[in-house]
């Protein structure tokens, strides 16, 4: 996918799905009673951008955010606002206005990761001012909110074009070049974490490297600590729980409460993963004071995803994994808080309280919250998302063997095939 314009965005969605133009034209006709065929989408595959009656039933159709479809409307149409004022001149006599407006819509359309959209951003100046910087950070927290609900192979090329952007400019950065430095290491964690939930692990740990030299290279910690989260994933218990100590020790202070609460909830869980109970729950607890004075929505973009029905999925886990009676109490706790607008977070806390109840043979919620996970992995085109698939795979481990059990397993082993 070419950037996150309309046309390439809604190719993409449509290939992920399996269905041919007029298949998806059939879809559509199903969903709104209305009369398309494949030539409609064929015009908006190629660009044609659709208006808000279709944009919304097309997320439908696709299982995801109608805002998703939105942004690469918007996208679309800066993108075109630029092709055609770099082609006519008529946006202003006085040149130096003219290269002024040219940059700010390249960086504003996320184009400068195209050479014409680089070539206009150096006819503006070549120059980056605070407005850039603001206007590039803010396009990073937009993909740390959309990595929440859209599938990594469908966001990989925006993040990949976004980071090409963000570090073709450091060079011309000037007195912003650590906020700009910045901004890229956050960008490339999030290309790692991307990478990871690929399955290239490779990839993502030289993501990772990248983002921790970036973070020393203008004192950053904070940064660092979303690299050494994001890492400690894919690493053995004991190293992840070291790596989870480093980062709390690099969130410490005021702004950083929801980070600090994620890092600590994390090794809570690794430290039952060694079956490590008092430092598992030192952890956790550790984890939920400092959520006392969470407020992910205000702090860094990376740990929005961060709401009280994920911290109590990561106290399900923990509990599980230890055996501890809280599990199930906190099972019932995580499922209340679940978030309509947040599936893949969805599928963790279900897949999580689904363990917890089958780990004291509470087969009927347990099959219901594996039965809802495996739904919404299946709507939201989630197999294949590493953890994902990890997580299904313990929720089949550990079914019992019963008729329905075995359904079930199946369905999870044919979901992941």
């Amino acid at each position: 996918m070419r950037e996150h314009t309309i046309g390439p965005l809604l190719r993409e969605l449509r290939q992920l799905a399996g269905r041919s133009q007029q298949e998806q034209a059939d879809e559509l006709n199903v969903i709104t009673g209305r009369s398309t065929d494949r030539h409609q989408v064929s015009d908006w595959e190629r660009g044609v951008i659709p208006g808000p009656y279709w944009q919304q039933h097309m997320a439908a159709s696709f299982g995801v955010p109608v805002e998703l479809l939105r942004k690469a409307c918007t996208a679309a149409r800066q993108e075109r606002r630029l092709m055609k004022l770099s082609l006519s001149g008529d946006v202003t006599e006085d040149p130096v206005k003219r290269r002024s407006v040219l940059g700010a819509i390249a960086v504003a359309a996320g184009a400068a990761s195209e050479p014409w959209g680089r070539l206009a951003f150096a006819l503006g100046g070549g120059s980056v001012d605070a407005t850039t910087v603001r206007q590039l950070t803010a396009a990073t927290a937009s993909l740390y909110t959309d990595e929440e609900h859209t599938p990594a192979r469908v966001l990989a090329a925006r993040i990949t074009a976004h980071l090409d952007a963000v570090t073709a400019l450091i060079p011309h950065a000037g007195r912003h070049r650590a906020d700009l430095v910045v901004t890229a290491g956050e960008t490339a964690a999030l290309a790692g974490w991307a990478a990871w939930d690929r399955g290239d692990t490779d990839v993502a740990g030289h993501y990772y490297r990248t983002v921790r030299d970036a973070a020393h290279e203008v004192g950053h910690p904070a940064v660092e600590a979303l690299a050494l989260a994001y890492a400690s994933y894919g690493a053995a218990p004991a190293k992840a729980s070291a790596m989870l100590v480093a980062a709390q020790e690099k969130v410490t202070g005021p702004g950083y409460a929801t980070a600090y609460a994620w890092t600590a909830a994390r090794e809570a869980e690794e430290r039952a993963k060694l079956g490590a109970e008092a430092e598992a729950v030192r952890a956790l607890d550790r984890a939920r004071t400092a959520y006392q004075y969470a407020r992910p929505e205000a702090e860094q973009a990376w740990v929005a995803f961060c709401r009280p029905s994920r911290l109590d999925s990561m106290a399900v886990s923990t509990y599980t994994k230890l055996g501890h009676r809280e599990a199930v109490a906190q099972a019932h706790a995580s499922l209340r808080h679940l978030d309509s607008g947040n599936p893949k977070i969805n599928v963790a806390v279900l897949t999580d309280a689904a363990m917890a109840f089958l780990g004291t043979s509470d087969d009927e919620r347990g099959f219901d919250a594996a039965r809802r996970a495996l739904e919404t992995t299946d709507v939201c085109g989630y197999a294949g998302v590493t953890m994902v698939n990890a997580r299904l795979r313990d929720v089949a481990g550990a079914l019992p063997d019963s008729a329905a059990a075995r359904s079930l397993r199946e369905d999870i082993r044919a979901a992941l095939a």
